[in-house]
This record gives structure tokens, C-alpha cells and sequence, in this order.
């Protein structure tokens, strides 16, 4: 039965599939808690001809070509664990044997996201229900919103002063289903890219193995923490220090993985959505202007130097930590105007694969 008031953000949690790098399992599957979720949104694009012919001023049907795609997005406050980033496929494990190359053993893999929220008239809220004790948890009655066969685009972060970090991640998915819960399990909503069905399909099963997930809530990490720091180098080119003592105002980084969508005839799906390598990564920085180091333009063609960061965001002893290896500067610029202070901003771009670019590590707690 349709709700009669409108869902809000505390009726919705957000689950993601525990398994092997494939969205279409032939066995069935738990799930791990998407956490600390702060904006979620999907679109779907229609791709419809509209092909013309002589003689006529309208078009001749207006069709669809194949199955539509949808972007999925979500908003997260990271954490140590790095759970978020293990499970929604942009690191391998990223807390267990040190640092981890973004997407290593992981680009082609696939998982299944699922937004679950209570009935209408429920006096409880979604984590009242969903235990991470190891047993099935039953979501009768739940509403679930689940897409198949999502695939990691793109990953950011940005932080600055007065405010927490924030993770936006990009996805690509091929199925979408709508489904009023009954029990302890859905049926998976990937397709077999290859069949373009879901004959054979096996189950999710709404459990959390606590052996693979860490608290349901968190520890919040902050870069006011005194554990949290940051780590530059100071411009080949001179002017204001960046390696020292510094005033920094912002952060910003983005990865983005382009894939290549492969269709055959007889399909409406694509069979695979190859990763294209290298990725590419920007990292921004702005700064308060505290003073000039020496240093010139003339010299940058024969010497273009290489650049590593390295951002550390903790809560306590727990830390996630960012390294950002071979970045070039793109630009740079200084603004002041009447009654300010000075301040610096510079852009440095960066290449990821899966041996090198950018590197996370985690702590479990």
C-alpha cells in the first residue's frame, strides 16, 4: 500500500552486498551497513531514437535502444575502517596489511546496493532492526529500493574549516527493483550480463557477518583532531610555504574511473563495463598567505617536479590516511582584496592505476 506521508531521511538505511566482486552471485549473500550516509540520490536516462525519413515532418517512432542505465551517488562521512571504500569496491580490505592502491584486485569487480525503509506507520527506525550480531534480521514489511550491478565511477573527498570530511562516490548500475519485503532475504537484482536474464540468481540475506564489519556506529574522525594532519610539499616555483607550519582552509580530491560499455547483439545489457586505466585524480588546495618562499617561474619546463601529499583525518589513535604519489601542479593563483587577508589556492593533477597514484589506509576498531 502506497505511504501516505512522504518517507524522510531517518526511515532509510543504506545496506551494501558482502561477496565476491560479482553482483550476480550464484549463492546467496550477506550484506554490510553502508555507514554514516549523508545524501543519497539516483537518475535514470532514457536512450530513445528518433529517427526521421524523407517525406515527412515527424519522426518515424521513438524507441528505446537499449536498457537505461542509472547513476547512483552516495554522500558519507568516512571512517577509520574504511569500510564504505572495502565494500562499495574503490579499495581491497583497505584496513588489514598496511596501505592499499585505490582499485588494486578491484576495478571490474560489481556489487548490489539496497535502501530499505520501515513501514509507514512503524514506531521503530531501520537500525532498531539491523543487528550486527551474525542473525538474519527481519525486515517484513520494509519497503526495499535495490540496484544491481553497480560499478565504482568515481570517488571524492573534500573537507575544510568548520565542517567534517565528506566522501562522494559515483556508480553506474543496470537494474533497478522496487520490492515490499517479507522475511530475511530479496532475491539479488543483478542481471547475468552475459544472459541478460536473472535466471539462477540466488538471495541476499539480511545478516551482517560480524567478522567482516566493524561497529554499526562508527568513530567520528575530524580534521581538528590533534592525530590529524597534512602533509605537502612546498611549490618548486616559490611563493607561500606549504611543507611547514601553514594555514590551510580546504581540501579537495576526486578520482574518476572511466569504463567502456560493451553491448552485443542479442542483449540489452552490457556485457561488461571494462575500466580504462589510468584514472584520473585532481587534488586542490587553499591556504591563508602567511609569507613567500624563494623561488622563480623560469626553470619549471626543465625541471617539472613531481609532487606527494599525504592526509591523515583521525579520531584518537584511529586513523584513515591518503596519499596522493606523483601529482603535477596544474595551477596555481593568489587573490587579496580591500580589508582581507591573502590567500593561495593550487591544483595538482595525478594518475591512479592499480600500482600506483593514490594509496588508503585504515584502522579497525
Amino acid at each position: 500500500m502506497p505511504r501516505s506521508i512522504p518517507i524522510q531521511s531517518d526511515d532509510a538505511a543504506v545496506l551494501v552486498q558482502e561477496g565476491a566482486g560479482n553482483a550476480f552471485e550464484t549463492f546467496d549473500a550477506s550484506v554490510q551497513p553502508y555507514k554514516l550516509v549523508q545524501n543519497f540520490s539516483y537518475s535514470v536516462g532514457m536512450p530513445r531514437e528518433e529517427p526521421k525519413q524523407l517525406g515527412t515532418q515527424d519522426v518515424s517512432f521513438r524507441q528505446l535502444n537499449r536498457q537505461p542505465d542509472i547513476e547512483l551517488n552516495f554522500s558519507y562521512i568516512p571512517e577509520p575502517s574504511l569500510s564504505n571504500e572495502t565494500f562499495g569496491l574503490f579499495a581491497k580490505t583497505a584496513w588489514l596489511g598496511g596501505a592499499k592502491q585505490m582499485f588494486s584486485g578491484v576495478p571490474d569487480d560489481s556489487t548490489n546496493f539496497y535502501v530499505v525503509v520501515p513501514p509507514q506507520n512503524a514506531t521503530y527506525e531501520p537500525y532498531d532492526v539491523i543487528t550486527d550480531d551474525g542473525n538474519p534480521f527481519n525486515l517484513t514489511g520494509f519497503n526495499c529500493l535495490a540496484f544491481g550491478n553497480c560499478y565504482a565511477n568515481s570517488y571524492s573527498l573534500s573537507y575544510g574549516i568548520g565542517g567534517l570530511p565528506l566522501i562522494t562516490t559515483n556508480y553506474i548500475a543496470s537494474n533497478m527493483v522496487y520490492e515490499s519485503l517479507t522475511g530475511t532475504s530479496m532475491e539479488m537484482p543483478a542481471i547475468n550480463l552475459t544472459g541478460g536474464n536473472n535466471d539462477n540468481v540466488k538471495r541476499c540475506l539480511f545478516e551482517i557477518d560480524p567478522q567482516m564489519s566493524d561497529d554499526i556506529t562508527p568513530p567520528l574522525v575530524n580534521p581538528t583532531d590533534p592525530n590529524s594532519s597534512i602533509t605537502l610539499q612546498n611549490l618548486q616555483v616559490g611563493g607561500q610555504n606549504l611543507s611547514g607550519v601553514h594555514l590551510v582552509q580546504s581540501l579537495n580530491m576526486q578520482v574518476t574511473l572511466s569504463r567502456v560499455s560493451s553491448y552485443g547483439l542479442g542483449n540489452n545489457f552490457p556485457y561488461n563495463r571494462k575500466a580504462q586505466f589510468p584514472a584520473d585524480g585532481s587534488f586542490s588546495v587553499s591556504s591563508l598567505v602567511s609569507g613567500f618562499d624563494d623561488g622563480f617561474m623560469t626553470g619549471v619546463l626543465d625541471n617539472d617536479e613531481n609532487y606527494s601529499f599525504e592526509c591523515v583525518i583521525a579520531s584518537g589513535n584511529k586513523k584513515l590516511i591518503y596519499e596522493v604519489q606523483d601529482a603535477k601542479l596544474a595551477s596555481y593563483n593568489y587573490t587579496m582584496g580591500i580589508n582581507d587577508v591573502m590567500n593561495f589556492s593550487a591544483d595538482f593533477s595525478f594518475k591512479v592505476t592499480e600500482e600506483r597514484g593514490l594509496r588508503l589506509s585504515g584502522t579497525s576498531y
